[in-house]
């Protein structure tokens, strides 16, 4: 075995390993790893011999117990991978014949695949293409030893990129069908917003990069100040942490159970409103392992495209079918101008007018007492936020901790906070007033990558209030008030406002660099690209450019085009296995000689094998007539002059008179070969 193979193999096993960190055991990773330092201990000499088949076949039956007890709470899915890991390492450990290098290899190509699983973005394909570059570098120093390792690797590139047009050409044409089968999840593997809000936590999500979805609009987005981002409506607190109500679930399960609709109608169909205004926009969405979308103030499911199975709730949110394990498109439809008009107003008062009353007892007195001298229910929720803006309030994103009484200690004493504390204070003295309302999460803002295109990022996260007022939901949002530059400008100049930053020491000085801010737009419009155009190209996708190039999408256009892309990747397979005769390099006297030895081997059955010339000539001439032997030995004699005594005046002329020669006297001899009379000698 070539151990220059073996251990670029091992280098690109355990960088598999490190990719797959998520769904991987801490002590399979630790086997990978003892692995790989026993495979460098064997390429550098330290130790001679692998470890005994008995010692690994006693590591794999402790592996398979330890695995088979952990599996249970890791899911289907993750114990595969841990499996698989474990085999590729004690295999690792075994490596000594070429059939344990390739089945090796081949295990290293399904790692690849599951690291697709979890993770789809640009930087992640780059990676994984580089680590099967190595791996066919690796397979090719196996088969060619003696070939640098420069060289290998060119070749695999090749051979990939050879592959790659093929490739590409598949992707577009294969039908693209949802998956067969559902990733399992768990509440650790969630990201983004939660289920259950505390005023703080919003804050700690605040202080992440990471890209929650982009918004592709057919047209201009909204402006900044109109960009809400539904995800998630509170409706249950219980003095310190607000949560989906378990009485809105348990109604729309019984609504469910009668055959009824618990969804909010369709502005689109709305009868009352038949000319609404409306616009249609694209949602890529990260993954979350939730199944909550991101949707504006009101939207609804795009009906006339393709879009993966969705539900539309109570409040106009939107959930996936699904938990959203990979980035996924959704097309929507935006009614900017509709009111939320709740359609079980009696559930909706009962539900969301209730609240602690053992709790923050000061904001229920301050709150009475502006019930009391209100003049109507909106009144009151403009009394509250001139509290705020009024108050001497400040928008923070490290308030302090307020375990006891939270609102009434962040109403009268601390009278700092985020996004969270302002709206849970709104709705709580809205409650106490006798308003029903509700705390909403999801975004507000984003960052306009081009003219139609919004990314929204984690620190875009936000939370705002509806009020029921007059059968209509009605939003605020308190956080306008103090900090009116976070809607406007978004989260980094409303704590700069404030003399705070999102990041701290070199991070803050290195994030407001032109050049980094510059790099930054490079990388997240080529993010946006890649998502656009290979992770979002789903079955509409593929409809619409279809169309695009067929026009009607008849059965008898399908048939031609399948047929055509059939033979289109025969062609190229053709070439790519059979590619044309290289022109030969021999000069033209040799290649006349080779076909007359040949020729006469063929009629002699004496083989010239590594002889010289006249040395074979004296062999053959026996057994051929004596035309044939003339002919044969004006050959030689040329071949020879011209290979062994080259003449300083030598040029093309004579070159060329040289060749007719031989083809002469060639010609001849072939004629005097196929003679009946010309009988060989025994």
């Amino acid at each position: 075995m070539n151990n220059k193979a073996n251990m670029l193999l091992a280098t690109c096993f355990i960088v598999l390993t490190f990719s797959l960190l998520t769904p991987l055991l801490t002590w399979v990773v630790l086997l990978a790893i003892c692995a790989v330092i026993m495979q460098t201990a064997l390429y550098f000499g330290w130790q001679e011999y692998n470890p005994s088949s008995r010692t690994v076949n006693l590591l794999a039956v402790l592996a398979l117990i330890a695995l088979g007890w952990f599996g249970l709470s890791i899911g289907l899915l993750n114990s595969m991978i841990n499996l698989l890991v474990i085999a590729c390492s004690l295999k690792l450990m075994l490596l000594s014949r070429t059939r344990d290098f390739l089945q090796l290899f081949c295990s290293c190509i399904f790692l690849v695949g599951c690291g697709f699983i979890f993770a789809l973005g640009i930087e992640a394909w780059l990676g994984y293409v580089a680590i099967i570059v190595l791996l066919f570098t690796a397979l090719s120093l196996v088969y060619a030893p003696a070939r640098s390792f420069r060289v290998s690797m060119r070749k695999s590139t090749i051979i990939l990129l050879q592959a790659f047009p093929l490739a590409a050409l598949l992707f577009v044409v294969i039908p693209q069908f949802p998956p067969l089968w559902q990733m399992p999840t768990s509440k650790s593997n969630e990201t983004g917003l939660s289920e259950s809000v505390t005023p703080g936590d919003i804050a700690s999500l605040a202080r992440s990069s990471d890209l929650a979805f982009t918004a592709t609009f057919e047209q201009s987005p909204p402006l900044a100040e109109q960009r809400y981002w539904r995800a998630m409506t509170m409706e249950a607190f219980d003095g310190k942490t607000w949560t989906i109500s378990p009485r809105r679930k348990q109604a729309e399960a019984q609504l469910k159970a009668m055959g009824r609709n618990v969804a909010a109608p369709s502005p689109a169909s709305s009868p009352s409103q038949p000319l609404i205004s409306s616009e249609n926009y694209q949602l890529i969405v990260e993954p979350s392992n939730q199944r909550w979308l991101y949707t504006l103030d009101v939207s609804a499911e795009n009906t006339a495209l393709d879009n993966p199975e969705m539900r539309r709730q109570f409040n106009y949110a939107l959930r996936a079918a699904r938990p959203i394990v990979g980035k996924r498109a959704f097309y929507l439809t935006y009614f900017p101008d509709t009111p939320l008009i709740s359609e079980i107003y009696d559930f909706d008062y009962q539900l969301n007018i209730h609240y602690p009353e053992n709790s923050n007892v000061r904001t229920q007195a301050w709150a009475k007492q502006l019930k009391a001298n209100a003049q109507s229910e909106r009144s009151i929720a403009d009394d509250i936020l001139r509290h705020f803006r009024t108050s001497g309030f400040s928008y923070t994103l490290q308030p302090n901790a307020m375990p006891n009484s939270p609102i009434d200690t962040f109403m009268f004493e601390a009278k700092t906070g985020f996004c969270a504390h302002y709206a849970s204070a709104m709705v709580f003295a809205l409650r106490v007033a006798g308003i029903p309302a509700r705390m909403v999460t999801g975004y507000q803002g984003g960052e306009l990558l081009s003219d139609n295109v919004v990314q929204v990022r984690q620190y875009d996260a936000h939370a705002w209030v509806e009020a029921l007022i007059d059968g209509v939901w009605v939003s605020y949002d308190p956080t306008s008030v103090v900090a009116p530059s976070r809607i406007t400008f978004g989260l980094e100049q409303a704590l700069a406002d404030f003399n705070e930053t999102r990041s701290e020491g070199i991070f803050n000085d290195l994030s407001s660099a032109e050049l980094f801010l510059s790099i930054r737009g490079w990388f997240r419009q080529l993010d946006y690209q890649w998502s656009r155009i290979v992770l979002g190209f789903d079955n509409q996708t593929q409809t619409d450019l279809l169309k695009k190039l067929l026009g009607d999408l008849t059965s008898q256009k399908m048939t031609f085009f399948f047929l055509s892309v059939l033979a289109i990747v025969s062609i190229f397979l053709l070439v790519l296995f059979f590619p044309l005769r290289k022109k030969s390099t021999m000069p033209k006297y040799q290649q006349i000689y080779l076909k007359a030895a040949e020729l006469i081997a063929i009629f002699t059955k004496i083989h010239r094998q590594t002889m010289a010339s006249s040395a074979y000539f004296n062999l053959v001439k026996p057994h051929m007539s004596a035309q044939a032997v003339s002919q044969f030995n004006t050959i030689t004699q040329e071949f020879e002059r011209a290979r062994y005594q080259p003449d300083e005046n030598d040029n093309s002329d004579s070159r060329q008179q040289r060749e007719r020669i031989m083809k002469s006297a060639l010609s001849e001899l072939q004629k005097s070969l196929t003679l009946p009379n010309n009988t060989r000698a025994p």
